[in-house]
């Protein structure tokens, strides 16, 4: 090993700068996640926000619920509204706008 060289291979000056470079950029991405994340927050509710409710059968909330969820996860996000199925008691709500329900 030559004097300047860590184990690694490495100089110990570009070493040191390498790892102060990783933490500002860490550092940078959590600022950017943090804001990214309160600028999104929740949409305001449109004037004409509402829920609908309706009992449904078991096959419908079957249906509706699809393999993991997915089919309602699709619903929801094509109609971008809210959906809530209470499996127990049958009943699919749905919130949003007068066209989103």
């Amino acid at each position: 090993m030559g004097r300047s060289e860590s184990p690694r291979g490495r100089s110990k000056s570009r070493d040191k700068k390498s790892r102060s470079r990783d933490k500002s950029r860490s550092k940078s991405r959590r600022k950017d996640s943090r804001s990214r994340s309160a600028s999104r927050g929740k949409k305001s509710k449109p004037d004409d926000y509402g829920v609908d409710t309706m009992k449904i059968t078991d096959d419908d909330a079957a249906f509706i619920l699809g393999k993991g969820g997915k089919t309602k996860e699709k619903i929801a996000r094509v109609a971008e509204a809210e959906i809530e199925l209470f499996e127990r008691d049958l009943i699919l709500e749905i919130r949003g706008s007068k066209l989103q329900r």
